[in-house]
């Protein structure tokens, strides 16, 4: 797992775009470097040649490596980077039940008892300096299960969390436990909901956007067409998903030029009305071919690859979002919106309040 302690070591220099966009950066290096050491004491206990890593989350040192990176990394994320299948059996309530001593629910407490015998039992063990760092990585998952009022939390919401946390448009109950958490984030923003049929498409459309944005939000087209997939959020949630970290503030939706007549009528074929055929051929296409840059979306000059989506896993999913926009501009009957229309939705829905539906 030496990726894995590339990525804590990365962490705690502070290189945050070296991280994805959920990385919550800690304000005490000190503090974080003992939290860190206490992470990899983990990592090195799951990382033990007997672990079966077709049975992570079932040994609970890689249950308890998996929640310690809760806020920095997805158990998803940690599943790739220990080099263990994607597909997981669920976390076993024996497994469960041996660290709540019987009870159905696991409470702050138990996870902190766990948490620090797991190290006790670990050669060269390091133990965090303030039990705090832990107690915080308790609250993203209690915030993620809904029960920060107890942080105590039931078996099958556990599970939940490690299954699907991890799921592009599954959000969290809510988006945090404390705002004043020792580990604060660098901006406060909000999870996106998706239907299941995205796939991960609409994440990806707007990692292609993170490389244009900054030419205007409505002034290339995989911009446009993350803004479309928005529409279950909207498009001041994109400005602070997809704008450059070091960008301060970050721009809103009334701040950006209305939405650019040639890409409009690249995506229309010169047609003075986009239609629903128009975007979801856009979308896919948007999707084929992706670009990347060796140095991260702020690292260089980004290039065109040989990588293909993900897909949705059903052109419904377009036609979805797709139904949203219309609605919202009066073109539920035809789902076929003239240029002045479109623009004006992009430029104004986020603000409007209006969220009618076909």
């Amino acid at each position: 797992m030496n990726t894995l302690i590339s990525i804590l070591y990365l962490a705690l220099i502070g290189l945050v775009t070296a991280l994805p966009s959920s990385l919550i950066p800690r304000q005490d290096i000190s503090g974080l470097a003992s939290a860190f050491k206490s992470c990899v004491s983990l990592q090195n206990s799951c990382n033990a040649t007997m672990v079966d890593l077709s049975n992570f989350y079932n040994y609970t040192s890689c249950f308890l490596l998996t929640a310690c990176l809760s806020g920095m990394e997805s158990p998803a994320q940690v599943l790739n980077v220990s080099k263990a299948p994607a597909t997981q059996p669920r976390l076993t309530e024996s497994v469960f039940y041996a660290i709540t001593n019987g009870n159905s629910y696991m409470t702050q407490q138990n996870y902190i008892n766990a948490y620090y015998h797991q190290i006790s039992i670990t050669p060269g063990g390091s133990y965090p300096d303030d039990v705090t760092y832990i107690t915080d990585q308790w609250s993203t998952i209690a915030a993620w299960t809904g029960f920060c009022a107890t942080g105590n939390i039931p078996y099958a919401n556990l599970v939940d969390w490690l299954e699907y946390s991890s799921v592009p448009g599954v959000c969290p109950a809510v988006a945090s436990c404390n705002t004043s958490t020792t580990v604060p984030t660098i901006q406060m923003i909000p999870c996106v909901p998706q239907p299941i049929t995205d796939n991960g498409s609409c994440t990806e459309m707007a990692t292609q956007c993170e490389f244009w944005v900054t030419q205007g939000l409505f002034q290339n087209e995989y911009c446009v067409l993350a803004s479309f997939c928005y529409a279950w959020s909207n498009t001041d949630v994109l400005l602070q998903q997809v704008y450059p970290l070091n960008a301060s503030p970050v721009p809103t939706t009334a701040q950006e030029a209305k939405l650019s007549e040639a890409v409009f009528y690249n995506m229309t074929g010169g047609a003075a009305s986009m239609t629903q055929q128009n975007v979801i051929d856009a979308y896919y296409g948007g999707l084929t071919g992706t670009w990347t840059s060796l140095g991260g979306t702020l690292g260089g000059m980004p290039e065109k690859t040989d990588n293909d989506g993900p897909y949705p896993t059903s052109t419904d999913y377009v036609v979805e979002f797709w139904g949203i926009i219309s609605a919202w501009t009066g073109f539920c009957d035809t789902r076929t919106i003239p240029y002045d229309n479109l623009a004006d939705y992009l430029s104004f829905a986020a603000t409007s309040g209006y969220h009618p539906t076909c």
